[in-house]
């Protein structure tokens, strides 16, 4: 049920390419930067592919084995389907609004993002300025120790 307040702050208004709702005019700001390259790297189909699992299904496995949603989604081609895929098996079917991804996505496809995730260098953590001036000091006080 939607409340009142967002009853009137949306009135009801839809986004005509995403369905996401508008507090004004009929598309989203986002749709508006990408269009013409909407979907551009999805299949667009009337019945979803046979065995074909939901997107938020996908993602939804995919945090319960230790990955993220966004991971999944930029592997897809990003939220629109504007970037390119990481590798076919990622490739979305749009049936009107809801995406669906290839059943292989969940073996194979969590394979190769674990795999790209350990590829990553650790990033180096960085001190705060105050950590950072009493690590100083305490390396000073060793080096007139010493």
């Amino acid at each position: 049920m939607v409340s009142q307040s967002a009853t009137k702050k949306y009135d009801g208004n839809k986004c005509q390419t995403c369905g996401k709702p508008l507090t004004h005019g009929e598309q989203g700001d986002t749709c508006k930067a990408h269009e013409g390259k909407i979907r551009a790297t999805a299949e667009e189909v009337p019945v979803a592919p046979e065995n074909w699992i939901k997107m938020s299904d996908v993602c939804r496995a995919a945090e319960e084995q230790g990955l993220k949603t966004s991971q999944v989604v930029r592997a897809s081609g990003g939220d629109a389907c504007t970037l390119p895929i990481m590798d076919p098996v990622f490739k979305v079917a749009y049936v009107g609004k809801r995406k669906y991804m290839n059943p292989d996505v969940m073996t194979k496809g969590f394979a190769m993002l674990k795999a790209h995730q350990a590829e990553k260098p650790v990033r180096p953590v960085t001190a705060s300025a105050e950590e950072a001036s009493a690590i100083a000091a305490v390396l000073s006080e060793e080096s007139a120790e010493a």
